[in-house]
């Protein structure tokens, strides 16, 4: 068998480690490693490198978040405006219930933009921290943080100035920095 493990590509060879491992087979996934061909590479810096996709992939990731409570706070802004029309001209006895649910989508919708606010400002403190601009890495993207549709202004102007979450936007200034420090500190 020691003379098979040379033919393997690394396909196969990864299919094979991955079932060893799903088995307990230690001993297996070593001799696969073992075999494995060498390869020299000459590689231009890394920590510039690093960086630069690091920096890319948090944007990235962010981005996505911060779309996620865009649409979550457009969509609910979406259920109030749609709520109210049903309810304005309609006294079947149900206005509590109304009231209720009008409530309930008001503060969904306020609590999706306050942390679509802090998810911001931590991008932008993030940014600041690491030496750059947080618009210098959108146009590096190629995709705008928060989008530049003013979807939320016009949220904004219609229910009033919303505060970003200070909690939230701890929590995701945190993130980023672990994510950040976990790789590119040792560098």
């Amino acid at each position: 068998m020691d003379r098979l493990y040379d033919r393997l590509t690394p396909t196969e060879r990864f299919q094979i480690a991955v079932a060893a491992f799903g088995r307990g087979d230690l001993a297996e996934v070593d001799r696969l490693n073992d075999s494995t061909p060498w390869r020299t590479f000459k590689i231009q810096e890394p920590a510039y490198f690093d960086r630069l996709q690091r920096i890319t992939w948090l944007a990235l990731h962010f981005s996505v978040r911060a779309r996620g409570l865009q649409s979550a706070s457009l969509a609910l802004f979406a259920a109030l405006v749609v709520l109210t029309l049903r309810t304005e001209n309609r006294d079947d006895g149900n206005m509590d219930e109304h009231d209720s649910k009008f409530d309930e989508l008001c503060d969904r919708c306020a609590e999706r933009v306050s942390h679509l606010k802090a998810l911001c400002a931590a991008w932008g403190a993030f940014c600041a921290v690491v030496g750059i601009s947080a618009s210098d890495v959108d146009r590096m993207i190629g995709l705008s943080f928060l989008g530049s549709s003013g979807a939320l202004d016009v949220i904004e102007e219609i229910v009033g100035e919303i505060e970003p979450d200070e909690d939230y936007r701890r929590q995701c200034l945190d993130q980023l920095n672990e994510s950040w420090n976990t790789t590119i500190r040792e560098r």
